[in-house]
């Protein structure tokens, strides 16, 4: 059953698709927030104050490209670090960033409605499912 259509090629093509259409709309309200930034800050906007280790975990991104992440979402006002112990910290979206992600969500609609097309509720909760499925049976895989 081995197709260039594979399940991983077409996962992969459909993140792309998902990503260039934030880029279009991020583009299209002149927002300059890259997409591994716009991904964190939605993440603290639904789960604030998680720890660096936390938000590595969730996104699946090694800690050092976590840290690059939230120094520049920090330099622009938008997440803030609070100590929470010696070796801790805890990273809260800052007023102005819930401003901004409160707005752009609603972009974002825009251009995640037409990509849904011909996709009922029941299939897309399905879809849901399926992918958090083999997110939570790949932690399996050692």
């Amino acid at each position: 059953m081995d197709t260039y259509e594979s399940l991983g090629f077409l996962l992969n093509r459909a993140s792309h698709a998902l990503a260039k259409a934030l880029r279009i709309v991020l583009e299209r309200y002149a927002v300059d927030l890259p997409h591994s930034q716009f991904v964190m800050l939605r993440l603290l906007y639904y789960k604030d104050g998680l720890s660096q280790q936390e938000i590595a975990a969730l996104l699946c991104k090694d800690a050092a490209a976590i840290k690059r992440t939230i120094d520049n979402l920090k330099k622009r006002g938008l997440v803030e670090r609070v100590h929470v112990s010696k070796a801790k910290n805890s990273i809260h979206i800052t007023r102005q960033g819930r401003l901004l992600m409160s707005e752009l969500l609603k972009h974002v609609d825009e251009v995640l409605v037409p990509l849904l097309n011909g996709i009922d509720a029941d299939e897309y909760e399905i879809a849901i499912r399926f992918l958090r499925c083999i997110y939570e049976n790949s932690k399996t895989i050692e």
